[in-house]
């Protein structure tokens, strides 16, 4: 059997409430796979790295926009809705947007 995650989908930026309860959900998790896109790719800039127990996935495009450029922890998938998708499909466990 494959291993499942809980998959997050990111979207606010680190001063929205719902980053703040998307981010408490994680932790609680301790098996999450988090998605950052849309102004969700600036928690990269704010320490989201640091925090233990999950894999970090980051749109291209979105960095690219906003002119961030942190590729250490994080993964930059070519095709990043593609490989949301696939996650989703194939080892969701559950299904967060924020």
């Amino acid at each position: 059997m494959q291993e499942e995650y809980e998959v997050f989908l990111l979207t606010k930026p680190p001063s929205n409430p719902r980053s703040e309860l998307c981010l408490k959900l994680v932790t609680r998790s301790g098996n999450a796979r988090i998605y950052l896109a849309g102004d969700g790719v600036y928690h990269l800039l704010s320490g989201i790295l640091e925090l233990p127990g999950y894999t970090v996935y980051a749109c291209q495009e979105d960095l690219k926009a906003r002119a961030i450029n942190v590729r250490e922890k994080v993964i930059i998938p070519e095709n990043f809705y593609s490989v949301l998708v696939e996650d989703m499909m194939e080892h969701c466990k559950r299904a967060y947007t924020f």
